[in-house]
């Protein structure tokens, strides 16, 4: 299983335990939320749905969102575990633990909704907004006008990448 029981996995952890960012070797991130899934130590790794054609045959499978990035809560013994396993190239600590996870909350809100445009280098300029009205209603991001689209751009500070949700104008107001 490689998002471990939603409900429970992005909240604020324990005080004996903390939010890390793996940064994974290429094409590791699933391999690693496996080990995590096997070891009992909680990771969320967020996907999306991709579908490739090959002639008349479609395939659909899921990738990870942010390639090289897994999120996990970890105790100081999990963590020297997880920087040994061959598959992780870095942990990085999270410094502000309530902002990654409400971060990844509104990452996994906006990808339950299937609205997910583009995953999009960081954005520290532009305007910051919420979503008052639709399925997104809550959602707090940047707002980014692409191709005479609006654009809701999520950041994750920690690993410096973004997600673009299209949003109608109508619903947005400043944050």
């Amino acid at each position: 299983m490689i998002e471990q029981e939603e409900g429970d996995i992005l909240n604020v952890p324990a005080p004996d335990r903390f939010w890390v960012v793996l940064h994974t070797r290429p094409r590791c991130e699933k391999k690693i939320a496996d080990f995590c899934a096997r070891s009992g130590i909680p990771c969320y790794l967020p996907l999306r749905k991709k579908t490739h054609r090959y002639g008349s045959r479609e395939r659909i499978f899921s990738s990870p969102l942010f390639p090289g990035y897994t999120f996990s809560v970890t105790t100081s013994a999990q963590r020297t575990t997880l920087r040994q396993n061959r598959h992780v190239a870095n942990v990085l600590n999270v410094l502000n633990q309530d902002k990654l996870v409400d971060q990844l909350r509104q990452i996994r809100q906006a990808l339950a909704t299937g609205d997910v445009a583009e995953v999009m280098p960081y954005l520290q300029a532009g305007k910051p907004v919420r979503v008052t009205g639709g399925a997104l209603k809550g959602l707090e991001g940047v707002v980014a006008r692409v191709k005479g689209k609006t654009r809701v751009v999520i950041n994750v500070d920690m690993i410096r990448q973004s997600v673009a949700v299209e949003v109608d104008s109508a619903f947005l107001a400043p944050a």
